[in-house]
């Protein structure tokens, strides 16, 4: 049986040292490097690694970072957040860049190895204690600065050459944004774009 690697980046010692000696009692599980700071993550990663527990909030740098930095040069290596944390606005920033899981300190075991699991399987994973609002509100469309931007633009009549010159964009990267927010908006047509997001409430 292939066991998943897994490294852990985490600055408390005591959590560290015990969830790996738990880890590393299961037999698909094998955690095979570890550090406590940014700096000696940088050092650490391996790319034989599957997954990593990441503590978001470590003594001499940004964990999401982190994160953002490793997604770009690991693209294949999953990142479960290891976090005090559940709001959604910390969540959307989270997944922005490029976390897989979210499990807070204070949850079970079972519930680490469950998001291990499943982020290795390639689905997101949520806690699931989160609560309900939290839950509401992450499952909004997550348009990004930029699209919002472009559908305020849009709902004031403005056409694509003017709304890609105001923007200092080109046309063709234009269309892509518009093309990503019919998808997170399911619709097909600029009208029903700002109809679904006046409704929102993410223009007005």
């Amino acid at each position: 049986m292939k066991k998943i690697k897994v490294m852990l980046i985490e600055d408390h010692n005591v959590f560290r040292e015990g969830l790996k000696k738990l880890l590393d009692l299961e037999e698909n599980i094998s955690v095979v490097a570890e550090a406590d700071t940014y700096q000696e993550a940088l050092e650490n990663i391996r790319d034989d690694v599957d997954v990593i527990l990441l503590d978001i909030n470590l003594p001499d740098g940004d964990g999401l970072e982190l994160c953002t930095l490793f997604k770009k040069k690991y693209p294949h290596i999953k990142h479960v957040a290891l976090t005090t944390y559940d709001d959604a606005i910390f969540i959307k920033k989270a997944m922005e860049c490029g976390v897989d899981g979210f499990v807070p300190k204070h949850a079970f075991f079972d519930e680490i190895k469950s998001a291990i699991l499943m982020t290795y399987k390639g689905r997101s994973y949520l806690y699931p204690g989160l609560s309900s609002d939290t839950i509401i509100h992450l499952s909004e469309p997550g348009l990004t600065d930029s699209e919002i931007q472009i559908l305020q633009l849009l709902s004031r009549g403005k056409n694509q050459k003017e709304i890609a010159e105001k923007l200092f964009i080109s046309l063709s990267t234009l269309r892509r944004r518009m093309k990503s927010i019919f998808k997170k908006l399911k619709v097909s047509t600029v009208e029903e774009a700002i109809a679904a997001a006046t409704k929102k409430g993410i223009i007005h």
